[in-house]
């Protein structure tokens, strides 16, 4: 047992008590609930135009390169292609395995009738067969500045090659990236870029994986983002190649939060709606549902936790505060996303941008004003606990 001396007196209480209003009246000058908050206010008025987004080579079309091994490669029309490592081929799928655009054999893809085929230079050719590498096609699109942009993308890795089982090691990976640079910029290293990766074989405990989904989000820095797929195979190994396929680029659903400023209680209600993406409701067969997820913490806690999860449409709860701090953070997105097994495919999926964090001020209970003043023993017994608030 610690025994430690508290002095409870009311000219402290009233100190920290108007030191906390003034800082909450500072930031919110008037009463009542705060107006809905978003990452953007509203859906950019033209739809972003994505070309070649199936790198079909029938119809779209690629030209020609050849890279530092030498090599011709095929690289598809509206798209550019950056090489950060290695010599590896680029190449349609279907010109690759078909040996032409119209002709016969199994072509790995998605949607349509093609795919990029990114292989390892020396794919089985010893002594070091299927040498690391690190490519990005890039596109830039026109842009509302303020409009949030969501990007949808399927990804294939073959790490070993395509046999099964599949011999390749453990802690060995090939990187799938999609990526939006919110600036317009083209460089896929840069700073500004923002990625979502996934690293998963074709695969996994002698189950097939397959293709991968990709999603995200960005806002629009400037009147043109850039669009980046990529491949980062970082390790050395036979048979590495992967494929991409199927990019889709949307205005991003829009979800609005409304919370109260301050409280009385511990309680606090909370309220939200949106709006889909025009882009997806005008998708002939689509079933796209709006979907919210909100997370809270309390600050200045840095963890983000779940309170509402896939949340279909406008709705309201009431939060419980739990701990003792004087303000609570919450933030929303939305997702459009159709159910399994419905709708058009491939099933692509798109999540909204995180609101920014949005603060609620819960005032310290008032002090029994019949407590006496001056020095006191509190006794606080040692106790260990993991619960979490």
């Amino acid at each position: 047992m610690r025994i430690l001396p508290i002095h409870v007196g009311t000219s402290v209480i009233g100190f920290f008590g108007c030191l906390l209003f003034a800082l909450n009246t500072l930031a919110y000058s008037d009463p009542g609930l705060l107006p809905a908050a978003s990452p953007y206010a509203t859906i950019p008025p033209i739809a972003p135009s994505l070309q070649n987004i199936d790198f079909e080579c029938a119809t779209a079309g690629y030209y020609t390169q050849t890279n530092s091994a030498g090599n011709v490669i095929h690289i598809p029309n509206d798209w550019t292609l950056v090489t950060l490592v290695g010599a590896p081929k680029v190449h349609s799928a279907r010109i690759n395995f078909a040996r032409s655009c119209d002709g016969s054999a199994h072509v790995e893809r998605i949607s349509g009738e093609d795919s990029v085929l990114v292989e390892a230079q020396d794919l089985e050719r010893p002594p070091t067969p299927g040498k690391p590498f690190d490519i990005a096609l890039y596109q830039q699109v026109s842009a509302t500045v303020g409009g949030a942009y969501s990007l949808s993308g399927w990804m294939l890795s073959l790490c070993g090659g395509s046999n099964v089982p599949n011999d390749c090691p453990a802690n060995y990976y090939m990187a799938k990236q999609l990526g939006i640079d919110p600036t317009g910029g083209t460089d896929p290293l840069a700073a500004s870029v923002v990625w979502t990766e996934n690293q998963r074989n074709f695969i996994e405990n002698g189950q097939r994986v397959g293709w991968s989904n990709l999603r995200m989000s960005a806002v629009a820095q400037a009147v043109t983002i850039t669009i980046f797929a990529r491949i980062n195979s970082p390790f050395q190994w036979h048979g590495n190649h992967a494929f991409i396929d199927a990019l889709s680029l949307v205005r991003a659903p829009l979800a609005s939060l409304t919370l109260p400023m301050t409280m009385t209680g511990t309680t606090i209600p909370v309220q939200w709606d949106g709006e889909q993406s025009p882009d997806l409701t005008s998708i002939p067969g689509g079933k796209y549902a709006l979907l919210f997820d909100i997370q809270y913490r309390p600050t200045p806690a840095a963890d983000w936790t779940d309170f509402v999860r896939d949340a279909v449409g406008a709705g309201s709860a009431a939060f419980q505060a739990r701990c003792a701090t004087p303000f609570y953070e919450f933030r929303i997105r939305a997702r459009a996303e159709q159910p399994d097994g419905q709708g058009v495919g491939p099933n692509q999926r798109y999540p909204g941008v995180w609101s920014e964090p949005i603060p609620v001020f819960i005032p310290t209970p008032p002090v029994d004003p019949n407590l006496p003043s001056g020095p006191h023993n509190l006794f606080l017994p040692l106790v260990q606990t993991n619960a979490t608030c």
